[in-house]
């Protein structure tokens, strides 16, 4: 008994042990907030009842959890100087943090002073799972933090002031003024949006700063994007403005999958002519704000620069004309050359932005013939193919030739065409259908005198010639099994 007793106490030792290693951990999260807790903001295991007080016990590095509601350190004194924090809430939906005052100060419009100098001096500042709220007025934001990171994060109104070192926007959705921009590139050196989406309607991204105006180049990265817009066409989604950049330059970076919905007319994105693009462009106004001072690449690819396209085709992405394959186009008449290959001059006009291209096309020729010589079972077929096309189907139903059966062409019929060819139909003679012997039908009524016996002759169905042969081995057969028989009997009877 005492030894089962053992047996039990130890096994709920283990688990007490397992339970409380378990809790532990879990405690530790840095998303985890204590239930029933009276503290807003976590630092490890212990509570805040403020968010300002957490972030002033904060060291640089630390990680600040917050619970559901509002918050904002605008105007709360808190001590960001030097520190790099991260902020992580419950999910847009629950955790909210206000960028600066509630309501913009209109004697303060036009100035930098709505903006919220909570970070300072601060070094990165990251945000996680919340939504940041900002208002519609001009130049708000976050003023002076070197760094900031938003991720997985909402963020309603307009902003001007983020990063001065750099902003990155990683899977982070905008919702824009009506009628406004979401954001302007104003305040950081380099920019990058990675997996955002954009509500908008009209404006997204203005690429234009009058504070970072000619001091350096000004780089913005946009990867794998969405963009809706609800409103009419006004301005690309990035609308650049380079007027005032000096010596420096506008740098931007498409690349990925980037996604325009709501492409209906009267909705869509505002394609611009100078760029023969949706995603960048000078917003109709390219006598004014292209000055030479942009340099766009599209996957790597330099797409824009010096003030104009480096080429229509530079890249699958770029340009929409390209990409929608958006042409009109005419052609002179094919002429044979020396080389027996086939020549004529294209041009071809986008419909976009008005880009023309007149160029050489080679091209060679593709025949369909019978293969028959003595008639002709339809006319040849030949057509001129461009150089590296799709072979043309032979025109109409397969043929037909009296007795015979069309197998294919010869050779084979390629995908593309690469040099002059002609494919020829092939035939297999169908067999001729096979006569009777005699003509008489075995099956029918015999006739005697004219008259139908009614009786039916039986087909031949094999060979009789050996008849005799069969006959007497089934005789000599029987004779053997009789003779077995009668033997077995007498030796019986013997016994």
């Amino acid at each position: 008994m005492k030894e089962r007793f053992g047996k039990l106490l130890g096994v709920l030792v283990c688990s007490m042990v397992l339970v409380g290693t378990l809790a532990v951990a879990a405690f530790a999260d840095d998303d985890v907030v204590p239930v029933g807790s009276a503290d807003v903001a976590w630092i490890g295991e212990t509570g805040y009842e403020t968010l300002e007080a957490a972030v002033t016990a904060a060291k640089s590095g630390d990680t600040i959890v917050l619970g559901e509601g509002k918050y904002t350190l605008y105007k709360k004194g808190a001590d960001t100087k030097g520190k790099n924090l991260t902020f992580v809430g419950k999910g847009a939906d629950k955790t909210e943090w206000g960028i600066g005052a509630t309501m913009p100060d209109p004697d303060k419009f036009g100035t930098e002073y709505n903006g919220d100098y909570s970070f300072d001096g601060a070094g990165t500042i990251t945000f996680k799972n919340m939504t940041l709220q900002s208002s519609t007025a001009n130049y708000l934001g976050f003023i002076r933090a070197d760094r900031t990171i938003t991720e997985n994060c909402t963020i309603n109104g307009k902003t001007f002031y983020w990063g001065y070192t750099s902003a990155m926007f990683k899977n982070t959705t905008f919702n824009a003024p009506k009628g406004d921009y979401a954001l302007w590139t104003y305040s950081s050196p380099e920019m990058t949006f990675d997996g955002c989406t954009f509500n908008t309607s009209g404006k997204t991204v203005n690429v234009y700063t009058d504070f970072g105006a000619g001091k350096n180049d000004i780089t913005v990265n946009f990867s794998n994007c969405t963009v809706n817009n609800s409103a009419e066409k006004n301005k690309s989604v990035l609308n650049i403005n380079d007027q005032n950049m000096g010596n420096f330059k506008y740098r931007l970076n498409i690349s990925g999958t980037n996604t325009i919905n709501n492409t209906a007319e009267g909705v869509d994105i505002f394609r611009d002519s100078v760029t023969c693009s949706r995603w960048f462009g000078f917003g109709g106004k390219a006598s004014s704000n292209n000055t030479g001072r942009s340099v766009v690449t599209v996957d790597g690819h330099d797409a824009f620069k010096d003030g104009k396209m480096v080429g229509h085709e530079v890249c699958d992405n770029y340009t929409d004309g390209y990409k929608d394959n958006a042409y009109e186009r005419s052609t002179s008449d094919w002429e044979k050359t020396d080389t027996d290959k086939y020549v004529r001059r294209v041009k071809k006009v986008c419909n976009y932005c008005g880009y023309s291209e007149t160029y050489d096309e080679e091209g060679y020729s593709v025949t369909y013939t019978d293969g028959v010589d003595d008639k002709e079972i339809f006319k040849d077929q030949t057509q001129i193919v461009p150089a590296g096309d799709g072979t043309p189907k032979f025109d109409g139903e397969d043929p037909s030739r009296e007795g015979y059966k069309f197998t294919g062409w010869s050779p084979a019929v390629e995908e593309t065409v690469t040099k002059n060819v002609t494919y020829t139909a092939t035939w297999e003679k169908e067999a001729d259908p096979t006569d009777p012997d005699n003509g008489d039908d075995d099956t029918t009524p015999s006739k005697t005198n004219g008259k139908t016996t009614g009786k039916k002759v039986a087909p031949n169905t094999g060979d009789d010639s050996n008849l005799s042969l069969w006959a007497a081995l089934l005789f000599i057969s029987g004779g053997v099994a009789i003779g077995t028989t009668v033997a077995r009997k007498k030796k019986k009877y013997t016994k």
